[in-house]
């Protein structure tokens, strides 16, 4: 929008958005507003800056401070109290599954390698039986 000056220094049409306006001398209508915009947003950003070491100190010991009160009032009311034993159970069963798993894996890995020594020796003696022929073929008086 354009605004038209009528000397005075002020603006005849002002945009909605006035603060950012320059009339004719230069200067914005309300000459205060970029100042104290400037300043305020300052304010916010030591308040809401990067937190200081200090704070983050203080904020993971209250953390800590918390779960210990929590911890302390559920073991009182009896809450953990069969928590150790299904842990024990949890761990017991998963070191089952470990165990056999691993027993699956070796046997596997033995039926493997074992099938991957006949495959070889198939291989080389038909590898041989063939160059035997070839060598047959090529002198015939050997035999």
């Amino acid at each position: 929008m354009e605004t038209i000056s009528t000397g005075a220094g002020k603006p005849q049409n002002l945009p909605r958005n006035f603060t950012h306006h320059m009339d004719a001398a230069g200067t914005s209508p309300n000459r205060y507003s970029d100042k104290a915009g400037k300043v305020f947003k300052k304010e916010i950003n030591k308040s809401s800056g990067i937190m200081s070491n200090k704070k983050v100190i203080l904020g993971i010991a209250a953390g800590v401070a918390a779960l210990a009160v929590t911890a302390v009032i559920l073991k009182r009311k009896g809450y953990l109290d069969g928590v150790t034993e299904k842990a024990e159970e949890f761990g017991a069963k998963i070191k089952d599954k470990y165990a056999s798993l691993k027993e699956t894996a070796g046997k596997k890995f033995e039926d493997v390698v074992h099938k991957g020594e006949e495959i070889a020796e198939r291989v080389k003696s038909k590898a041989e039986a063939k160059i035997e022929a070839e060598a047959d073929k090529v002198n015939p008086a050997t035999v």
